[in-house]
C-alpha cells in the first residue's frame, strides 16, 4: 500500500519539517564539504521540482552507500528541512540529525501524487474531434486525419506539454494544443484574410513532436530523440512523412505546414530553424506563446514558497505580484 506522501513541494516554506515522497529526476556525484562529505540530487512531484542536498558526515562509506542506493527516477521519501538558498528552495538532509533518504519500492508510493493527471481529458478529445472535422480544405484534412490515428491520438492525449514550465501533467499537451487553437480562432475572426483551414491545421499540429520527445515514468523526461533534436524537428518529421504518403498532396500546402511547425518558437535563438513569414504562422507563434507564458506565471503564483507579495522570477526576468 502506498504512504502518506506528505507535504507537496509547493506547499513546503522555509523552515519547514519535510517528510514527502519525490522521484528523483537526476543525482550529482558525491563532493566534499568542510564537514565531510555530500551529494544532491533533484526531487520533484505533481507540483514541481526541487534540489535535496545530503549532508553525510565524515564516514565515506555510508554516503557513498547513500549515493549508490539512488537511481534516475527511482522513488524516495526525504526527511529533512526546508530552507532557502540564493532566493530558491531546497531541502537539507542531515543524518546527523535525524534526516534521511529512502528509496521505496513499487507498492509504497501512489504515482499520481508524483505526476499529474488533467480531469477533463475525453472533454477535451472530443474538442480536438471537432475541430479535426471542422477543417474543409481536402488536403489539410487528411493531413489530420493520418496524423491523428487511434494510436497517435491515446498517445497524444497523455503528452505532457513540458517537463516543468507549463502544463507538465499527463493531458497537458491536449490542454495546451486546445488554447492555441482557440487563440488562433479567435485571431481569425479578427483578421479573416488568414486561411481559416490552415491555422487550425497548423494550431493543432505545432507540438506534436512533443509526442515522441517526452517519456512519463516516475516524473516528466526526454527522450533520446527529443534531447538530440526537439520537438520541433521531431514534430516537422512525423508531419512530413504523413504527408509524403499522402498521393498528390500540393507543394505549396506542404512548405506552409512545415514552416509553421519549425517556426512556431517564434525566434532562432528560442529555438526555431527559421521565423514566421506568412500571417498564419505569426499567429501560431503568439497563440503557443500566450498561452505558455500566462500558464506558467499562474502556476508561479500559485506554487510561490514564501509570505512575501513579490516574487524574482529568473526564466520571465521580472518581478512577480503574488497577492
Amino acid at each position: 500500500m502506498a504512504g502518506n506522501s506528505g507535504k507537496k513541494i509547493a506547499e513546503l516554506r522555509q523552515g519547514d519539517k519535510v517528510n514527502s515522497v519525490f522521484s528523483l529526476q537526476y543525482k550529482k556525484p558525491v563532493t566534499d564539504y568542510k564537514k565531510g562529505k555530500m551529494f544532491e540530487f533533484k526531487a520533484s512531484d505533481k507540483t514541481g521540482q526541487i534540489t535535496v542536498k545530503y549532508w553525510g558526515g565524515t564516514d565515506p562509506v555510508e554516503v557513498q552507500k547513500a549515493y549508490e542506493s539512488l537511481e534516475k527516477d527511482c522513488v524516495v521519501r526525504v526527511v529533512g528541512t526546508a530552507s532557502e538558498y540564493r532566493g530558491s528552495l531546497e531541502i537539507a538532509v542531515n543524518p546527523d540529525e535525524g534526516g534521511s533518504v529512502k528509496r521505496l519500492a513499487e507498492g509504497e508510493y501512489d504515482v499520481k501524487e508524483l505526476i499529474g493527471t488533467r480531469e477533463d481529458i475525453e472533454q477535451l478529445l472530443q474538442k480536438l474531434r471537432k475541430e479535426i472535422e471542422s477543417v474543409g480544405d481536402k488536403h489539410y484534412s487528411a493531413l489530420l486525419r493520418s496524423v491523428f490515428d487511434e494510436k497517435f491520438t491515446a498517445e497524444f492525449s497523455k503528452c505532457p506539454a513540458s517537463i516543468s514550465l507549463h502544463s507538465s501533467e499527463i493531458g497537458g499537451l491536449l490542454f495546451h494544443t486546445m488554447n492555441v487553437v482557440s487563440l488562433c480562432k479567435t485571431a481569425w475572426e479578427n483578421y479573416k484574410e488568414m486561411d481559416r483551414d490552415l491555422l487550425l491545421t497548423g494550431a493543432i499540429l505545432h507540438d506534436v513532436g512533443k509526442v515522441d520527445s517526452f517519456k512519463i515514468t516516475t516524473n516528466i523526461g526526454q527522450t533520446d530523440e527529443g534531447s538530440f533534436l526537439g520537438h520541433v524537428v521531431v514534430g516537422m518529421n512525423i508531419v512530413q512523412k504523413k504527408i509524403e504518403a499522402i498521393p498528390d498532396y500540393p507543394e505549396d500546402k506542404k512548405f506552409k505546414i512545415l514552416h509553421i511547425i519549425l517556426s512556431h518558437h517564434g525566434k532562432k535563438e528560442w529555438g526555431s530553424p527559421v521565423e514566421p513569414s506568412i500571417p498564419e504562422a505569426l499567429a501560431i507563434h503568439y497563440a503557443d506563446d500566450f498561452d505558455a507564458k500566462l500558464e506558467y506565471i499562474i502556476g508561479k503564483r500559485r506554487e510561490a514558497s514564501t509570505d512575501d507579495s513579490w516574487i524574482w522570477d529568473w526564466r520571465m526576468k521580472r518581478m512577480i505580484y503574488l497577492d
